[in-house]
């Protein structure tokens, strides 16, 4: 299904942000991930700071990590890169 791009890059506040490459997959993860309880937001991402060139990202608390991992696995995001 839908790939998301690497490792969640950790941004200030403890809030991390997951690249994810158009805004439909990063609107279909954040209903997923409403659903399980974990609220994000979708950003706009800066395609030349990311691998992958993806322009969209979910922004959540770092501590929701493995959690929002979790939950996008099931429903079938894969993540492109970084191995986690």
């Amino acid at each position: 299904m839908s790939g998301i791009a690497g490792n969640a890059k950790r941004a200030k506040d403890g809030v991390c942000l997951s690249p994810i490459g158009s805004v439909t997959q990063a609107m279909h993860a954040k209903d997923v991930l409403a659903r399980s309880g974990i609220y994000v937001s979708v950003v706009r991402n800066d395609p030349s700071q990311t691998r992958h060139g993806c322009a969209y990202a979910i922004s959540y608390p770092c501590e929701e990590e493995r959690t929002v991992r979790g939950a996008l696995r099931r429903a079938g995001f894969r993540w492109r890169g970084g191995g986690r």
